[in-house]
C-alpha cells in the first residue's frame, strides 16, 4: 500500500490535534526557516530516481556528489514503495517525511503516545522518521488542541508563573516586599489561601 494512503487510513482514526490554520502557519514557518534536513518532493522523487535508475549517470561533480549521497543515506523499498533512510548506526531504518506532510505524521505520533509531551513525541518521531526537526516537532506541539485543554499539559515554565502571578490580586500583595512575596512561608500562606483545608 503507499505510504500516503496508510498516513491518510492512521489519520482517520484520530483526533484532531492541529487546527487547519495551526498546519498553515507550519507551512508558512517550513518557508521562512528552510532547512537541507526536511525533504521536498521535488527532492524526495530525485533521491527514488538516484536509487532506481542504475542507467542514469550523474553529468556533473554536484550530482555525482548527489547520487553517492543518496546511495550512502538511502534505501528504497520497492515493495512497500517507501524512500527509507539508513541510520548511521546500522539498526532501524526511518520512513521519508516530505515537508507537506511533517504535521500529519507529528499530529498522528503525538495522539498516538496519549499527548505525552515534546521529549517523547520528538523520541518516537526521531526514530521512525526522517525529514523532521525537532523544532518543527517543538513549533507544532506548542499549537496542539488537546493539550492546551488539558491543565496537566500546560507550561510550567517562567510564562506560566508570570501568569500565576497576574492572577494573585495586586492590593492583597502591596504591602510585602519583593524579598517578602518569594519566600518561602509566604509562598506557604499563599498555597493554603488556594486550596483551604477541610
Amino acid at each position: 500500500m503507499p505510504e500516503n494512503v496508510e498516513m491518510d487510513a492512521a489519520l482517520r482514526h484520530h483526533s484532531v490535534v492541529f487546527s487547519q490554520s495551526t498546519k498553515s502557519d507550519f507551512l508558512q514557518y517550513t518557508y521562512e526557516h528552510p532547512s537541507e534536513r526536511r525533504v521536498s518532493h521535488v527532492e524526495k522523487n530525485s533521491l527514488i530516481e538516484w536509487l532506481t535508475n542504475p542507467d542514469r549517470r550523474p553529468s556533473s561533480q554536484k550530482e555525482y556528489s548527489r547520487r553517492n549521497y543518496a546511495q550512502r543515506t538511502f534505501s528504497w523499498n520497492d515493495k512497500a514503495q517507501k524512500l527509507l533512510a539508513i541510520t548511521k548506526n546500522g539498526g532501524q531504518y526511518r520512513a521519508v517525511v516530505t515537508e507537506d506532510t511533517i504535521a500529519d505524521v507529528v499530529e498522528l505520533v503525538h495522539n498516538n503516545n496519549g499527548h505525552a509531551g515534546w521529549d517523547a513525541t520528538w523520541k518516537d518521531i526521531n526514530t521512525s522518521y526522517y525529514g523532521i526537526l525537532r523544532a518543527d516537532v517543538a513549533f507544532l506541539l506548542k499549537r496542539c488542541q488537546v493539550c492546551a485543554n488539558d491543565p496537566r499539559k500546560r507550561s510550567k515554565g517562567p510564562l506560566a508563573v508570570s501568569q500565576a502571578l497576574q492572577s494573585v490580586d495586586q492590593s492583597a500583595l502591596s504591602f510585602l516586599s519583593f524579598d517578602e512575596f518569594f519566600s518561602t512561608s509566604t509562598l506557604e500562606g499563599l498555597e493554603n489561601e488556594d486550596h483551604p483545608s477541610v
